[in-house]
């Protein structure tokens, strides 16, 4: 029997369906959330978080062991569904304009990525209000720590001196124990609006200090001590009322300052409707219908290991 024209969306689709799914491991891969968020696969739609307090310390077997009970600290990330689709016209798959398609159908790919990138700095820039584990707002000045309280924010705005403040901090939180957590920053994040003076922090090799007309002294270099200690992060979702925020992260740690929680037993699904022909929208509406859908969230994880800046 001869291929007719209206066998093609349906010998196609499994190949879209193919394009999509190597488009999205790529995206993966180089992914945004990935690298700053804690990612964690349940397979129930609301999870509870209660392991967000402090691992003992080790220390020397003598007696017996001391184990640790749970902490009461918790956190609850309830999932939520997320969906794009496209239309595309019966005429272009007809026309055999393939390649356009497939660029569409790698986009889709690409918008869940640049999502779940949006969601978690979503949950950076409204830390200053989301609550953490300790029941207090994620980026806080008084979260409790042996002996009083600690700071996680400043309202100071990206610069050298702000930057040392943060490191510093970070460097010095302790556990419930009291003991140093060991917490080393190793990422900055920054918008647009900030994206050149954070280069100049920390990847230019030299610090020009600036000339004081009033005495005369000439400009002078030096070198710069921030130069390969963090990696910077451009996120063009910092924007709007958030354009100033900067971020000092530690992403080293298996539980980081923020959780993106997926479902594992409902992964991103990439699907047609009604592919052929006879179809009711091929034959109303004369169009292919494509789409894709997933199902995560975020939520706050370790507060210690981020510091918000330009946080009032």
């Amino acid at each position: 029997m001869p291929l007719q024209r209206s066998d093609i969306p349906d010998l196609i689709a499994p190949g879209l369906k193919t394009e999509f799914e190597a488009a999205y491991r790529s995206q993966v891969e180089n992914s945004i959330a990935e690298q700053i968020a804690t990612v964690v696969s349940t397979t129930l739609p609301i999870q509870k978080y209660s392991w967000l307090g402090a691992t003992p310390p080790m220390r020397e077997l003598i007696d017996e062991r001391r184990p640790a009970g749970m902490s009461p600290y918790s956190v609850t990330i309830e999932d939520k569904t997320f969906e794009s689709s496209i239309a595309v016209e019966r005429r272009a798959i007809e026309d055999d304009q393939l390649g356009l398609v497939r660029l569409r159908i790698q986009d889709l790919a690409s918008r869940v990525s640049q999502h779940r990138h949006q969601i978690v700095v979503g949950a950076l820039t409204a830390g200053n209000v989301g609550l953490g584990y300790d029941g207090l707002s994620f980026f806080n000045t008084a979260h409790a720590v042996p002996g009083g309280t600690a700071s996680n924010k400043t309202s100071s705005a990206l610069s050298a001196a702000a930057l040392a403040t943060g490191v510093s901090a970070m460097m010095q939180y302790q556990d419930d124990s009291g003991v140093p957590l060991g917490i080393v920053p190793d990422t900055l994040v920054v918008g647009p609006k900030n994206m050149w003076d954070a280069i100049e922090l920390v990847e230019s090799p030299v610090v020009v200090a600036k000339a004081t007309t009033s005495t005369g002294t000439p400009p002078t270099d030096y070198v710069n001590a921030f130069q390969g200690r963090l990696r910077l992060i451009v996120s063009p979702y910092i924007t709007g009322a958030a354009q100033d925020n900067w971020f000092l992260l530690d992403t080293k740690r298996p539980i980081k300052g923020i959780i993106l929680q997926q479902r594992s037993d409902v992964p991103v699904e990439f699907t047609s409707l009604e592919s052929n022909s006879g179809g009711e929208a091929a034959w109303m509406r004369d169009r292919y219908y494509y789409g894709v859908r997933a199902r995560y969230n975020v939520g706050y994880g370790l507060w210690q290991a981020a510091y918000g800046g330009s946080l009032s």
